[in-house]
């Protein structure tokens, strides 16, 4: 941070708050580090964060409170609102476009295709640190289509997809702000055999 060099304290930071998730302190300058760089909606959430545990009689707590008072994070409550209602009610402010990502791929398996073998499941999209923890999405898929999640914060996610109760993929991405992120789900990168769901031979058992 003191040397301005604020996307590796990002990385940094994360990494801090990943080894101890209660911690005030690499919260907050993560949200500091969000701020630098322009992410606004991704400082919104870690100053949020900060609001809702911090003591209030704490640095990072006015500090927090007073930069989302500047940028509209907070809301405009009437005469008589207490700071705690003030902090209840916070917003973050609407995403900008170049400040989300989406994520895109294809599912692919070996001579399985939607419209002569028709496989189903779910793929599901869930965060994978404090950042990206509220994002969980989830939509049933057929083997062989495309798909995507869209609106994404910056961060780190799992997507995940479920055939016949069984976890054909779990792959970990980052997903950069204003980018589309390429994902593709192919038996290659499955732990599942690829014949598991290949079309059985004509007049064979399935």
């Amino acid at each position: 941070m003191a040397r301005a060099d604020y996307a590796n304290a990002v990385d940094k930071f994360r990494a801090a708050a990943d080894l101890d998730p209660t911690a005030i302190a690499p919260r907050f300058s993560l949200g500091a580090a969000y701020s630098y760089l322009e992410k606004r909606p991704e400082a919104i959430a870690q100053f949020r964060w900060v609001l809702a545990r911090a003591d209030a009689t704490s640095t990072e707590y006015r500090e927090a409170r007073r930069w989302l008072a500047r940028v509209g994070g907070l809301p405009a409550l009437g005469p008589g609102a207490t700071a705690a209602q003030a902090d209840a009610s916070i917003t973050p402010a609407p995403l900008d476009p170049s400040a989300i990502g989406r994520i895109v791929g294809r599912t692919e398996w070996p001579d399985v295709a939607p419209h002569a073998h028709l496989v189903r499941g779910d793929i599901s999209l869930v965060g994978d640190e404090p950042i990206t923890s509220d994002v969980a999405r989830s939509r049933p898929f057929r083997l062989g289509d495309a798909y995507e999640f869209r609106d994404l914060p910056a961060g780190r996610y799992r997507v995940i997809a479920v055939i016949d109760e069984t976890a054909v993929w779990d792959e970990k991405v980052t997903v950069e702000a204003g980018q589309d992120t390429n994902v593709n789900l192919t038996a290659s990168n499955s732990p599942v055999p690829a014949a598991r769901f290949s079309p059985a031979p004509t007049g064979s058992p399935r």
